[in-house]
């Protein structure tokens, strides 16, 4: 009997923020980066006349939008074999404090080797960022009682799990994160991971810009993807045109709430390909990848309207 599986990287619909999870067949999961809200609920917050200006949209945003946590819960995901976070803004580890604190128990802890240091509450836009910032610190001080294992792989680096479940680490390299730290800015040192599955692959950029790109172009990395979830959640910022060719996407998933006009890069993107989506139209998307080759897109209303099945090549 020959078993079949496949690979479903989710893209979860969490407004401005960031998150998918990876479903390998090898029953170990993983979660990239996580934003459960938090910053949108204290934003209801902050002013009464605010609020009553506000509620109504807040609202509708929130009911939409896809808690982490919970979705992991709902679809069975009880516990994480990895956690990575792409790189240290809070955008990105919005709710961090509930994996560290237990609420999702996680084994391992990929953690970019930056030293970035955040010392205030005004160095935050919201209580619940800095706590998430205090609680992620007290791991990579080593005092955090339970912890996951911590770890700092970079472009290149791997060992059997990582095979197994076929995750490549394209970027960052170790010259790149100094860079950002003497630049206090580290979008070009984020996590770039290609997830395979039979002949499909999806593509993770975090937030790279030109930079992190050019670096691994001039490298000769092999950048192909069948999907690419957009840098910077979709703005002008971490669109490449070198990187667009090198990849070579049939379909770009875009997570990202309301963009400015001016910083939007959707009409780039759909210069390469007409499978343009956002999770803000369509809600938490899904990639699954077939043994045979093949890959599907789905939302909550199944497959993607106008989507057919393709098959890598």
């Amino acid at each position: 009997m020959i078993l079949v599986t496949h690979t479903d990287v989710n893209i979860l619909n969490v407004g401005a923020g960031s998150c998918a999870v990876i479903e390998s067949p090898s029953g170990r999961n993983s979660m990239v980066d996580i934003n459960d809200g938090s910053d949108i609920r204290e934003a209801a917050t902050l002013s009464a006349v605010d609020r009553l200006l506000r509620e109504g949209a807040i609202k509708q945003m929130q009911a939409r939008l896809s808690d982490p946590i919970a979705w992991c819960r709902e679809n069975g995901i009880h516990d994480l074999w990895r956690f990575v976070l792409s790189h240290p803004d809070a955008d990105h580890m919005a709710g961090i404090r509930r994996v560290l604190s237990g609420e999702l128990p996680t084994q391992n802890f990929w953690d970019i080797p930056h030293q970035r240091v955040r010392s205030s509450r005004s160095e935050f836009k919201t209580d619940g960022a800095y706590e998430d910032w205090l609680k992620y610190q007290t791991l990579r001080d080593g005092r955090l009682p339970n912890a996951p294992s911590l770890l700092n792989p970079l472009r290149g680096d791997a060992n059997h799990f990582w095979v197994d479940d076929d995750i490549e680490i394209l970027s960052p390299t170790l010259p790149l994160v100094r860079d950002c730290d003497k630049a206090d800015c580290y979008n070009d040192a984020s996590y770039v991971l290609r997830i395979n599955h039979g002949r499909s692959s999806v593509l993770l950029p975090g937030d790279v810009e030109s930079k992190a790109w050019n670096d691994m172009i001039d490298a000769g990395f092999d950048l192909s993807a069948n999907v690419l979830v957009a840098s910077h959640h979709g703005r002008k910022s971490g669109y490449s045109v070198d990187a667009m060719r090198a990849i070579d996407p049939t379909v770009v998933i875009i997570s990202t709430g309301n963009l400015d006009p001016a910083h939007n890069a959707e009409a780039e993107y759909r210069k390469w390909t007409p499978y343009v989506y956002s999770t803000r139209k369509l809600g938490t998307m899904w990639v699954r990848m077939y043994d045979s080759g093949a890959f599907d897109i789905f939302n909550h209303d199944g497959k993607v309207e106008g989507f057919v099945r393709r098959h890598a090549a």
